[in-house]
């Protein structure tokens, strides 16, 4: 979810575009910060969609370069597991208490 998630700030298309977009990945993802971020981002998104001063409503843009503190938030905690390699399972199964078994290398 973390990458598909970049991927989708990554690609150009309208804001409209954008939300439909990311509202899926929320309804798809686990993971509570993301069900947390995401709609941030929407919301943000949808209250530059309808400000009437917003010039740029069918121009495609990407948002990875987003200045919006809640844009930023949620590229730097996808970035987070992305680097570190961690997919959503795995970082849902870790807030639980699994951790991965360790191999025993005095055997």
């Amino acid at each position: 979810m973390y990458e598909e998630t970049i991927s989708a700030l990554k690609n150009l298309k309208s804001i409209a575009a954008h939300i439909a977009s990311l509202g899926k990945i929320m309804n798809k993802t686990e993971d509570p910060q993301l069900q947390k971020l995401l709609p941030e981002v929407i919301m943000e998104l949808q209250c530059t969609h309808i400000h009437l001063d917003f010039k740029y409503k069918s121009t495609s843009l990407n948002l990875i370069n987003g200045r919006g503190n809640v844009i930023r938030e949620l590229i730097d905690y996808c970035m987070t597991f992305i680097t570190a390699k961690k997919p959503e399972w795995q970082v849902s199964a870790e807030r639980h208490g699994w951790a991965p078994k360790q191999n025993d290398t005095d055997a």
